[in-house]
């Protein structure tokens, strides 16, 4: 099982306004405001093989986030516009724990791939939705089947 910390921008801008405090805000010219920027993590999945990893959901300096009400999504698709989805992984917050999930690939979904495609794990908390995980998918052909 693997172990991954995605750190949220929701609770925390990547830009900083350049403004005395009490006056209006403005950022410097040509300065980007990040609004979301997902950790790219690519997959890779054996066909026929179940697999599940945590994510850890915190600020940028490291503050868990409670992400006990928060609800998911987690697919993956042969293109980023493709209307059908290969499979939904299943995203569960960990017991006993209020900053941490673990998304489950089962041997079903995985015996149904093949290819390569993408995927990307959405988290809504509230009224924000926030991509915290994007990337590849490529699929390795397995050799023993039941």
């Amino acid at each position: 099982m693997s172990n991954i910390t995605a750190l949220s921008t929701i609770w925390a801008g990547s830009v900083e306004p350049y403004a005395a405090p009490g006056s209006p805000s403005t950022f410097a010219v040509g300065a980007p405001i990040v609004f979301s920027d997902p950790l790219e993590v690519d997959l890779i999945i054996y066909r026929g093989d179940s697999g599940r990893f945590r994510v850890t959901v915190s600020t940028p300096e490291g503050v868990p986030v409670d992400i006990s009400a928060a609800t998911w999504d987690c697919d993956i698709r042969t293109t980023e516009d493709a209307t059908e989805t290969i499979a939904t992984l299943d995203v569960n917050l960990v017991p006993g724990m209020t900053d941490t999930i673990e998304v489950v690939l089962t041997a079903e979904q995985s015996a149904a791939m093949s290819g390569t495609g993408v995927w990307d794990l959405e988290m809504t908390l509230g009224v924000e939705v926030q991509t915290l995980l994007v990337g590849a998918v490529v699929v390795r052909k397995d050799v023993s089947r039941a």
